[in-house]
């Protein structure tokens, strides 16, 4: 998958991957974006540098060197794709080529950085309560968080087109989902104005 910024080079999933094991980082891009996004949604400030500060935070990693670019890269990216009026929002994962595993890995580790991320940058931690809404959507990442594809059972194979549906409509959810808790944000921030 690949997110584009004017005048600049598309980001490549597999790219940013042999950065983080360049860096020796044990983290995919799923599991970045995901906490990007969670800050983002969470009331962080948009800007890629402190965005960037809350996901190490988050995440409990150093982002170091070059990697430290492609980050505040993919941060604005990100946050051009969540303020953009035709919903281009999509999470960063892997490409459809990749084995059904493997994606579905990268969704439960973006799922799980997420909430990281939406944890460190909460406007009111002290508050406790969250919207309705809100709070279901949070618990729907946390289930996704815990996806998997069953494959102990070999007399149970999954079903590859069924899975590759569940797949979609997982990431689907996450994308509007994600979308709908930055648009909410953006209108409490309007109305506390």
């Amino acid at each position: 998958m690949e997110h584009y910024l004017p005048e600049e080079q598309p980001l490549d999933f597999d790219d940013f991957a042999n950065q983080l094991l360049e860096q020796g980082a044990e983290q995919s891009p799923s599991h970045l974006h995901g906490a990007i996004c969670g800050v983002l949604c969470g009331g962080g400030n948009r800007d890629a540098e402190y965005c960037l500060t809350a996901v190490a935070q988050a995440l409990h990693i150093e982002i170091l060197g070059e990697l430290t670019g492609s980050c505040l890269r993919l941060a604005a990216v990100t946050i051009a794709a969540l303020q953009d009026e035709e919903f281009d929002f999509h999470p960063f994962l892997p490409d459809d080529e990749e084995e059904i595993e493997v994606r579905v890995r990268a969704l439960s580790d973006w799922s799980a950085a997420f909430l990281s991320g939406y944890a460190v940058s909460i406007a009111a931690p002290d508050s406790g309560v969250f919207a309705e809404d809100t709070s279901d959507v949070l618990k729907d990442i946390h289930a996704i968080a815990d996806a998997a594809v069953d494959t102990e059972d070999e007399a149970m194979e999954p079903d590859e087109e069924e899975s590759e549906n569940h797949y979609f409509e997982l990431t689907e959810y996450l994308r509007f989902a994600t979308i709908n808790l930055f648009m909410e944000l953006l209108e409490r921030e309007e109305s506390a104005e």
